[in-house]
């Protein structure tokens, strides 16, 4: 009988493509060291959200952001 790791393996194989993506990303994930980040990214994503939908940034379309990086790389 093979050990432990083959059978996961083995099983993980029979999920369709989407389902080894999510296992993957969870597996990957799980070896992290800082859990923080996750979570500080998460707020900082929702302070984000807020300040835009209550009008405190202004947005800038995508052409005029490139714009303006290529004229500062010139």
């Amino acid at each position: 009988m093979g050990s432990q790791l083959e059978l996961l393996e083995a099983e993980a194989l029979k999920l369709s493509a989407g389902d080894r993506a999510a296992l993957a990303q969870l597996l990957l994930s799980s070896l992290d060291e800082d859990t923080g980040i996750e979570e500080a990214w998460d707020i900082e994503t929702a302070r984000r959200i807020e300040d835009i939908e209550n009008g405190v940034v202004q947005l800038i379309p995508l052409s005029d952001a490139l714009a303006k990086v290529r004229a500062a790389l010139k």
